[in-house]
């Protein structure tokens, strides 16, 4: 079983974004590779004992793309005229951004071949960093569609780029809720997370000194 709806409609986009108005399942957009739209939501959780502390996820094992592997905090599709634009965000982890504060970084575009079942993802992602006034204990993460939340110093997310490293940091296992000391090592994430989570970090700490018009570099896009 999985929580991917593959039957769910998307809207194709052209390259730079804009609407064909045409519609098709989720995943027939991937086996074709259309273009699509999708929110990218980063949070910081500004609560946790050390200081604050940036958000990876565990995705379940059952996901259609990259189970068990570690990836950004939330992402989701965009489905056309949906009227919540944090209803995954809020799935997912368990929590809505009413609180601290919310900056939108741009679009990031990605493109990736899954060569095991032969989907081709191409997403624009619209990126948002979410200073959260959280600790890892106030997530509430999705079981099965996550395996656990972990929460990572910002000083030490540069090292997840370093191969053989073991960078520390705080998991929830999403079943028990429990947290416990944890080591992160390169293999266990998607592709490109290493350096995206790096910039993330450095905007992170930019956002935290205050500033609020930051954009996304896109030398971090994705490409297979």
């Amino acid at each position: 079983m999985t929580y991917d709806d593959q039957s769910e409609l998307l809207e194709v986009t052209t390259p730079d974004g804009r609407s064909t108005g045409r519609l098709l399942p989720r995943l027939q957009i991937h086996r074709e590779g259309h273009w699509h739209l999708t929110r990218t939501v980063w949070v910081v959780l500004t609560g946790e004992p050390n200081g604050p502390g940036l958000v990876l996820q565990q995705r379940g094992f059952t996901k259609d793309t990259w189970g068990g592997l570690l990836d950004v905090s939330s992402a989701g599709h965009l489905a056309p005229d949906d009227p919540d634009p944090w209803r995954e965000l809020e799935e997912e982890l368990g929590v809505r951004p009413t609180e601290g504060p919310l900056i939108q970084l741009g679009t990031r575009r990605v493109e990736g071949l899954h060569i095991k079942d032969g989907l081709v993802d191409r997403e624009l992602q619209d990126l948002w960093l979410w200073l959260a006034p959280l600790c890892l204990d106030d997530l509430r993460p999705q079981p099965v569609e996550i395996e656990a939340l972990l929460s990572l110093d910002l000083a030490v997310v540069p090292d997840l780029q370093k191969p053989g490293a073991r960078t520390p940091a705080r998991r929830m296992d999403a079943m028990s809720r429990e947290i416990a000391a944890a080591f992160i090592t390169s293999p266990e994430l998607t592709p490109g997370l290493g350096p995206f989570a790096a910039h993330l970090a450095e905007l992170s700490r930019r956002a935290l000194a205050g500033e609020r018009n930051l954009r996304y570099d896109p030398r971090f896009d994705l490409r297979a």
